[in-house]
């Protein structure tokens, strides 16, 4: 090396040990890239921009921490608040419990359809799906997603104010029937979906999965046998949106009267169709979130054997998206891998695709959908939407930074985690499955 080479480097060294001592001091500092660009300079030349830097070193590592357990059976589906303390966990068997912010489980259900309700071997039976009124407990409505064991249905209850802590059964009233489609074994049991959720505008959201394949034919039925989620005149592959107030909106098409409206902005109104289904296209959409804060969407749809996708619709976007499935699973063209399907995909549909998706070379198999974390007791996860595989117990969180999805890892959790919600405060949970344990999320 030659001396003119040394000489250039001394003089430029305390240039550079001055641009490293700023950059270690705004990262000390925890520069918020969500927040404004540094003004410019009286005088300057150029606007000078800072690196993009997390407000944390690295990315939130996510734990789940045991909260509460002792359910007396052993699967969760569903966890969600009714705007109050309490935290309301269902188990696919058919009951709700009620869990004190203390992590104490009343003794009593709130709600107990196990009589109703029929199960196999996996979680995408039972009671899958809770949500109450937006005006609880001035309208003491409740919503529940079940199976029997040849429909999916959606039922209402009511909650009596003198006993807010149990609800009758009797007062739940079927408004909602889809019928399973027939296998060689009965009533398809897989794809039912079944999470629902109120938005922001008031409209109950409800994904519903395609019915499923023959799970009893050893050779396998690929994709979606009955082209379901490409087709609008059943509820199977679609998102529905309804309007609780029965008056306000346009009268129900695929469902009993005076139970719900249809918002008069849906996507597909007198087109032949369901006017409930505000966007189709789904496989198995396993739990969604809703934004409380600008009502954008996430949807987690579960794959076949390549992709497992995140599926997202910004709030100021209407309804009406195809997500595509059975044509495509995730950005894969399905109708090249199974040619039989290519007749049933138009060519001129235009289809969304998921802002993320992983396949299965490291042994993932399922993806299940969290929340997009508004609490306040971890800054580092506010605004990311968090989501897991069901076999690897991966977590990954993803926001959007300058119109570009940004997914990170959040570290694995050998937990078979089921369901996740949250509670008043907007803190997240995760339930389990086959131990009855409920889970609480929390940044290590």
């Amino acid at each position: 090396m030659g001396a003119s080479t040394i000489r250039f480097r001394s003089r430029l060294w305390p240039v550079l040990s001055l641009i490293i001592v700023t950059l270690v001091l705004l990262i000390s500092r925890g520069v918020d890239a969500t927040g404004p660009a540094p003004a410019q300079r009286a005088g300057a030349q150029q606007r000078v921009f800072l690196p993009h830097v997390s407000n944390t070193k690295l990315p939130p590592q996510i734990e789940l921490v045991p909260f509460t357990y002792g359910f007396d059976n052993i699967t969760i589906t569903s966890i969600t608040n009714a705007g109050d303390e309490r935290l309301f966990v269902s188990i696919r068997e058919g009951k709700t419990w009620i869990v004190n912010p203390d992590g104490r489980i009343l003794p009593t259900p709130f709600l107990d359809i196990k009589d109703r309700i029929r199960y196999q071997d996996n979680f995408e039976q039972g009671l899958l799906g809770l949500a109450f009124h937006p005006d609880f407990p001035n309208t003491p409505y409740f919503y529940i997603v079940y199976t029997t064991h040849e429909n999916l249905e959606v039922a209402r209850g009511v909650v009596n104010p003198a006993t807010p802590n149990v609800v009758d059964p009797q007062t739940l009233q079927v408004f909602i029937t889809i019928r399973k489609p027939e296998s060689s074994g009965g009533p398809s049991p897989v794809h039912n979906g079944g999470d629902l959720m109120f938005g922001p505008d008031g409209y109950l959201y409800i994904p519903i999965g395609d019915g499923g394949p023959d799970p009893y034919d050893p050779k396998g039925v690929p994709g979606d046998p009955y082209n379901n989620a490409q087709r609008r005149e059943t509820l199977f592959g679609s998102i529905l949106r309804l309007d609780p107030d029965p008056a306000r909106g346009l009268p129900s098409d695929c469902g009993l009267p005076n139970f719900y409206s249809i918002p008069r902005d849906n996507p597909w109104l007198n087109d032949n169709g369901c006017n409930e289904i505000w966007a189709h296209g789904l496989r198995n959409p396993w739990r969604m979130s809703i934004d409380h804060l600008t009502g954008d969407f996430y949807v987690a749809d579960v794959g076949e054997w390549l992709r497992e996708e995140v599926n997202y619709l910004p709030a100021d976007q209407a309804g009406g998206q195809n997500f595509g499935w059975h044509c495509w699973e995730g950005t894969v063209d399905y109708s090249l891998i199974q040619p039989k399907v290519a007749p049933l995909c138009q060519k001129d549909t235009t289809y969304t695709f998921p802002v993320f998706e992983y396949d299965h070379s490291h042994g993932e198999c399922s993806i299940i959908g969290g929340k997009l974390y508004r609490g306040a007791q971890y800054p580092a996860l506010y605004g990311r939407y968090f989501f897991g595989d069901w076999c690897t117990g991966q977590l990954w969180t993803m926001y959007n930074y300058q119109d570009q999805w940004r997914v990170e890892t959040a570290g694995t959790r050998r937990i078979l985690f089921s369901t996740f919600g949250e509670d008043v405060h907007g803190e997240l949970y995760a339930g389990s499955y086959a131990d009855g344990t409920l889970y609480k999320v929390k940044v290590r």
